[in-house]
């Protein structure tokens, strides 16, 4: 393996790779910003969201997060259980959540949760485990037409 620092060049394997460190074209960081805003709406549908909160803090979190390149499938605290499509238990008594008149299941303040082998029931028809990864699958084409229609000089 050999790198060399001018301008980025490595070679590995008979692969010669160059990569410019020049800044990216008006272009290119308008169809990044577009292909992130697609992949964050268009995974809403499959969200589990009984009140619609889940999606709009997620929604709020990725708009943050625009041109970053990292996208939130789903924002904690519930975000990660729901994504893996498991119960969770307090680690110390394994017992659920409990019910809080006026408020809802919460968990006591502080109790650190581990996962279940119990998958979830979602109340919404469309909503499904992993939803980012269903998303992706359903709608990557859509997203790389998108990015070469702007690349192309479109919008």
């Amino acid at each position: 393996m050999e790198i060399v620092f001018k301008g980025f060049f490595l070679h590995e394997k008979g692969v010669d790779a160059r990569l410019s460190m020049a800044r990216p074209s008006a272009r290119a960081t308008l169809a990044f910003r577009r292909v992130h805003e697609m992949a964050a709406e268009d995974m809403l549908p499959y969200m589990p969201s009984r009140t619609g909160g889940f999606r709009e803090r997620t929604r709020a979190a990725n708009a943050s997060m625009a041109g970053s390149g990292q996208i939130y499938a789903g924002v904690g605290p519930m975000g990660r259980y729901l994504y893996q499509n498991r119960a969770m238990v307090d680690a110390a008594t394994g017992k659920g959540p409990q019910f809080i008149p006026g408020v809802g299941l919460r968990f006591e303040r502080g109790a650190r949760l581990r996962t279940t082998d119990r998958a979830l029931h979602y109340t919404n028809a469309a909503a499904r485990p992993a939803w980012f990864g269903y998303t992706k699958a359903r709608r990557l084409r859509v997203w790389v037409d998108e990015t070469q229609k702007i690349m192309d000089g479109g919008r």
